[in-house]
């Protein structure tokens, strides 16, 4: 199968590239999204503490009215979150630099054929990422918040520090972005041919129990947290499964026109 998408590769016009050509555009394309990055992280450090406004309004709708959100127990805490606040924001909003790079750098893997769907692929990913972004913000986290913070204020008086939110913060929506691309990754292997879609439906089980570890090390230590992360990723996995039936479908269907219009 290797030889035969090679030989699609020289067919279609294309280049087969050597080790150190792979490493070379690996370096090319790490480079450029590190930049962007670093660019956007300048800039966002900036705005670090606007943003930081932003990013506890959903503590602040937690807790009960009058309570302080967020406390800090060292010197060096704020300018630390300060960072970790320029790094999220750098990483999500140069999302679509960085999934560019990352799509033009595996295209080569691909059959000449399916290099149309490249772009796509592109903004499919962007699509994803942004969505479980905002998914987590929005919705996942007030929930979670709104469910620890009241299971708190049962038996204590809420002081949370700056540092653990924001590692929590990071955490939650970087996970969920990146949960969020299951559907395209799962595509993206099929087009390779190193997944089906019977494959997929066979390992149902097993699939759903690595969701729930996966969605527990991510999310705070609570069910609805734990359920709102795993819910969405599994119900992606089984529309994962319909898209790859409808490409294989379309594949079958492509190659039964061509062979009736040659004979």
């Amino acid at each position: 199968m290797n030889q035969q998408r090679d030989e699609e590769k020289l067919i279609g016009g294309g280049k087969i590239m050597g080790l150190w050509s792979h490493l070379d555009e690996l370096r090319s394309r790490l480079v450029k999204a590190l930049f962007t990055i670093v660019i956007l992280f300048v800039i966002s450090l900036a705005f670090s503490t606007k943003i930081l406004t932003f990013l506890k309004k959903p503590l602040e709708e937690a807790l009960p009215p009058g309570t302080a959100a967020l406390h800090f127990t060292g010197p060096m805490d704020v300018f630390m979150v300060n960072i970790k606040v320029a790094f999220l924001m750098s990483v999500i909003c140069g999302a679509p630099a960085w999934l560019y790079q990352f799509w033009k750098f595996l295209e080569p893997a691909l059959y000449p054929k399916e290099r149309r769907y490249v772009l796509p692929f592109i903004v499919a990913t962007i699509c994803c990422f942004l969505t479980g972004v905002a998914f987590c913000y929005f919705f996942m986290l007030p929930m979670a918040l709104s469910y620890l913070v009241g299971i708190g204020l049962e038996v204590a008086a809420p002081i949370i520090t700056i540092t653990d939110y924001m590692s929590l913060v990071n955490v939650m929506i970087l996970g969920f972005g990146l949960v969020f691309e299951t559907p395209v990754l799962l595509v993206l292997l099929a087009m390779l041919d190193i997944v089906s879609a019977e494959s997929l439906a066979a390992q149902r089980r097993l699939t759903f129990v690595i969701i729930l570890i996966v969605a527990a090390i991510i999310t705070p230590p609570d069910p609805i947290s734990m359920l709102g992360m795993a819910i969405p990723c599994y119900l992606m996995y089984e529309i994962s499964i319909l898209i790859i039936r409808m490409i294989k479908r379309n594949r079958v269907e492509t190659v039964s026109h061509a062979a009736e219009t040659k004979n």
